[in-house]
């Protein structure tokens, strides 16, 4: 071998280690894909989160809180977080809810809240809206309340929705 090839041999190495390192990672990190919509239950609430498939502004993933107002809402009142989501780029999340007042906020982002009531039986439909005036200006975050039509029609339009999960953020009792 000569000189100029053991020079590139820690690069190679390297690079090969790099890429055994992201192949298992993305093998790892399987997404689950959109296969259909779940039935609704009469003892329970239903709330969809949509994140549409926009190609220019899927760079960053956004974590989204569900929150709780005990009884009834009050801006006085700080509700209860209980449960999080990451949403990427073209994908969506659901979760049963029992009936009640409910706060949904973008974490990091203290301009984007909706509070929603649900009731038992019923289906919530809610899109992580997001506008970008221009290439250079920061994007603004809503969510918009959408019915059942459209948030099928925004999904069955993209072939790679993914299914994010729901996971508590409630601290546990001891």
């Amino acid at each position: 071998m000569s000189a100029k090839e053991e020079n590139h041999l820690p690069y190679f190495a390297i690079l090969f280690f790099l890429t055994c390192i992201v192949g298992f990672t993305m093998q790892c990190a399987s997404k689950k894909s959109f296969v259909k919509l779940v039935t609704k239950e009469k003892e329970t609430g239903l709330l969809y989160l949509v994140r549409p498939d926009h190609t220019s502004l899927s760079i960053w993933d956004y974590e989204c809180l569900i929150s709780r107002y005990p009884d009834k809402f009050s801006s006085s009142i700080k509700p209860t977080p209980i449960f999080k989501i990451e949403l990427e780029n073209a994908s969506l999340g659901y979760i049963r809810l029992p009936e009640g007042t409910y706060r949904l906020d973008v974490i990091g982002k203290e301009d984007t809240t909706k509070v929603f009531q649900i009731k038992n039986g019923e289906e919530k439909y809610f899109e992580l809206k997001i506008f970008s005036e221009t290439k250079l200006s920061r994007s603004e975050l809503t969510f918009k309340e959408f019915n059942k039509e459209s948030a099928l029609t925004e999904i069955l339009s993209t072939p790679t929705f993914t299914e994010s999960r729901f996971e508590s953020v409630q601290m546990p009792i001891e």
